[in-house]
């Protein structure tokens, strides 16, 4: 395994994070996509057990949609979105971080001295006991030497150190508050292989005097010189000496910035991992928690002393956790570095058998087959520089961008079996709902005539409509409000053009002479001199008066277009109307099924078909619902949707149906017009280059303007009865489509089987009412399959119901 220079080794590692930029883009796009199928599952859930709740709901429809599977899905979805979490933390770290692990007196701390140039007084190191009690990161930071902790709350404490311990002794119950903690009696003995866990936990409880006004659950800045009291285990002397401060105990985790001694290293984090092979409580549990996504590589220290030469079960056990906590890691050789620490003082015959016993126990007789070893003298920083620190970042910068895709590819394997159990599981309930559908209906013929008779009404009452708009199409007068609203627009124009073809809007210039320019007053007299001096400057800059007429002309034309456009607000408002009319018909003859959320829920319409008139909901929203309840529901209806979708697009506004009618009126503004006589273009206006030539320029431009914008208002006051013509060609359209169109019939009564509960209040409650419920719940399958292909539950207005469920399965 080669090394690398400090300087290479900083560029790699800037290259490896960089990379993981780009792999964090695409697992918070999936965990995006994820969060909203897991909230739609829980919505689907949710009306499920509606329809189940319903009072009339059949026991066999209880037991076809019991939701259990939704919910198991609804969990494996969290458990997915937590891993996704951790990965995203993986890749959103700025450093490449190496954790250290190992049972106590391999010199786990005294490796990290040498990696980070620390010292006993900062990262005790020791012999006999276990000395370090809390996880640290240690970072590189130049020119700093600080500790930042962060301390437990009394509830965090609680759960997370001294719970543990009562289920491990077995204890009935567990304190609630440091008061029960501090007053708990504990059992005077336990089983043999108990007793240190006991003796742990009364020794937590006999020093909470050192440590509870450290229980402020914030962050503690401390310097390095303090730092020892809070991360490691009293000394043998100290416990020897009665009842030792433990302020370790409130201290989650701590992160110590300081400078490495060794170049290259500005990316690098350390993490020291203590709990490995401890006797606290939990500890494995919480060391592989540790472990996962939190570092990229592990060093397992293993010390070449009488006792510990050998790989024994301990460390089988070990290797074995740390399997686990690699994660979606496909090998575990890639995350874990045996690394064998000899002192000068270390016998050389356990150091051969050590690596002898790795060989063959660890690596199946041939070394590094399936695990690194290195060896390093853990005391000597030269030593692990050379020998450890930079084989290992030149074996990350292999393996690293490996280990990152297998997350990713890991993650993606995850999702996409997810996703075909989620897809099988909605499109289960779909088909539960297609065989549960009509097993207790209503009287068909009943239900048919109550069908027809809706669809009686309907038809009646939008001819009264169709009516109304034939007879003002025919009448071809004039619409008042029509006419008002050109010559509103016709009146901006009159004083855009007063003002000096808008040379306020052109200068910046305002103010003074605004007031009386609609009078033609003084005001006109200032607007007409700006425009003038602007122009003659123009005039000089470009050699003469066509290039600016030509401009003043196309400005022009482009703002009477622009003006007129404002009889779009009319337009607008013909629209809504119609939309108002048609939807008033639509909900007053179907019952409370078009009511605002709020009065169907209050059952408001439960007494009577009326509904809510045009005043209570926008016409638009009406007719909308209306489609979706024809797209969705259990029998869904693509004809009537389709009559409606076609009602909803329809469109009136001033540049499609009235400009292209009119835009001759404008051809008067273009300095070259066609001479009748010679069949030739001639310039309209040639002027000198003066300030009297500027003058008469504005005085020609100026009439011209003024003869386009009243020839213009003349054209669509002569052409006032469009807007009726397009109205009734399209609400004609609507009630032919509705009512007439050849599936009409089969689909109201398919639209009668869907909603009849609310079609009809009251008059089929009794028999059953599951239907109705039914359509929701295809929504809700529909909106979890649309999350889950990152696209609305609804398409475009041309696609039914039934195409859209023919669409291939993601």
């Amino acid at each position: 395994m080669t090394s690398v220079s400090g300087p290479e080794s900083a560029a790699r590692v800037a290259a490896l994070l960089e990379n993981r930029r780009k792999l964090l883009d695409v697992v918070d796009a999936e965990s995006a996509r994820w969060r909203g199928a897991g909230s739609a599952l829980g919505r689907l859930e949710e009306l499920l057990a509606a329809l189940r709740g319903q009072a009339d709901a059949s026991e066999r429809l209880r037991a076809a949609l019991d939701g259990s599977a939704l919910r198991d899905l609804g969990a494996r979805v969290s458990e997915l979105l937590d891993l996704h979490g951790q990965a995203a933390a993986r890749f959103a770290r700025g450093t490449v971080n190496l954790g250290v692990s190992g049972q106590a007196r391999v010199g786990k701390s005294t490796l990290l001295q040498s990696l980070s140039g620390l010292t006993n007084a900062e990262i005790p190191a020791g012999s006999g006991i276990p000395v370090t009690a809390v996880r640290s990161r240690i970072c590189h930071v130049p020119g700093q030497s600080r500790a930042v902790l962060r301390l437990h709350t009394p509830e965090s404490f609680l759960a997370e150190s001294v719970r543990p311990y009562h289920a491990y002794l077995g204890l009935a119950a567990a304190p609630a508050s440091l008061e029960e903690f501090a007053g708990w009696r504990y059992p005077e003995a336990v089983e043999d292989s108990k007793a240190p866990l006991l003796q742990r936990v009364v020794a937590a409880q006999r020093a909470l005097w050192s440590y509870r006004e450290d229980l402020v659950g914030s962050g503690r800045e401390v310097p390095l010189a303090e730092l020892r009291g809070y991360v490691a285990y009293p000394s043998q002397s100290e416990v020897d000496g009665g009842n030792p401060s433990r302020r370790y105990l409130a201290v989650r985790e701590a992160r110590i910035e300081c400078e490495f001694p060794h170049p290259g290293v500005g990316r690098i984090g350390i993490v020291d991992l203590p709990g490995l092979g401890e006797m606290a409580a939990d500890a494995e549990r919480r060391h592989v928690a540790g472990l996962r996504h939190d570092v990229d590589a592990v060093l397992l220290v293993k010390r070449p002393v009488e006792g510990m030469a050998y790989f024994g079960a301990a460390d089988g056990r070990a290797l074995a956790l740390l399997d686990d906590a690699r994660g979606l890691v496909r090998r575990t050789g890639d995350f874990v570095f045996l690394v064998v620490n000899k002192g000068s003082g270390d016998p050389e015959s356990l150091a051969a058998a050590l690596h002898g016993h790795l060989t063959s126990e660890v690596n199946a007789g041939l070394p590094g087959r399936h695990f690194t070893v290195l060896e390093t003298d853990a005391a000597d920083p030269a030593s692990v520089q050379e020998r450890l620190l930079a084989p290992v970042l030149a074996a990350l910068a292999e393996r690293l961008p490996v280990m990152d895709n297998d997350i990713v590819a890991g993650l993606a394997e995850r999702s996409e079996e997810l996703a075909r159990a989620v897809l099988a599981a909605t499109a289960g309930v779909e088909a539960e709902l297609g065989r549960l559908r009509g097993h207790a209906s209503a009287p068909a013929e009943d239900l048919e005539r109550q069908a027809e008779t809706l669809r009686e009404d309907l038809a009646a009452d939008l001819a009264e409509i169709v009516g109304r708009m034939r007879v003002e199409a025919a009448a071809r007068e004039e619409d008042p409000d029509f006419a008002a609203a050109v010559d509103e627009a016709y009146t901006d124009l009159g004083r855009w053009i007063a003002e000096g073809l808008g040379s306020e809007e052109a200068d910046g210039a305002g103010g003074a002479g605004a007031a009386g320019a609609a009078d033609g007053g003084p005001a006109d007299a200032g607007h007409r001199q700006r425009w003038c001096d602007r122009q003659l400057r123009q005039m000089r800059v470009r050699g003469g008066s066509a290039p600016v007429a030509t401009d003043e002309f196309n400005r022009i034309r482009v703002e009477v277009a622009r003006r007129f456009a404002a009889i779009d607000g009319y337009f607008e408002e013909r629209v809504r109307g119609l939309h108002r009319q048609v939807a008033e018909v639509l909900t007053r003859h179907t019952g409370r099924l078009l009511a605002p959320p709020a009065a169907a829920e209050s059952g408001a319409a439960a007494d009577g078909p009326a509904g809510p008139g045009p005043e209570t909901a926008e016409g638009a929203a009406v007719l909308l619902r209306l489609r979706e309840m024809f797209d969705d529901g259990y029998e869904p209806c693509p004809g009537l949707s389709s009559a409606v979708a076609d009602l909803m697009e329809l469109r009136l506004d001033y540049r499609t149906q009235l400009h292209p009618r009119i835009r001759a009126q404008l051809d008067g503004l273009s300095l070259d017009v066609l001479d009748p006589s010679s069949g030739r273009m001639r310039s309209q206006i040639a002027v000198e280059v003066s300030a009297a030539g500027a003058d008469e320029l504005y005085e020609f431009i100026t009439t011209r303007a003024e003869q386009a914008a009243y020839r213009t208002r003349t054209a669509l006051l002569r052409d006032s009865v469009i807007p009726a013509l397009v109205l009734y060609a399209a609400v004609e359209q609507f009630e032919d489509a509705l009512i007439r169109s050849g599936a009409s019939a089969r689909e109201f009564r398919r639209f009668a089987r869907t909603y009849r509960n609310e079609l009809w209040p009251g008059r089929y409650e009794g028999l059953n009412s599951e239907h109705a419920r039914f359509a929701a719940v295809t929504r809700g399958c529909r909106e979890v399959e649309a999350a889950l292909r990152g696209r609305p539950a609804h398409g475009g207005t041309d696609r039914t119901a039934a195409e859209k469920t023919k669409e291939t399965r993601w």
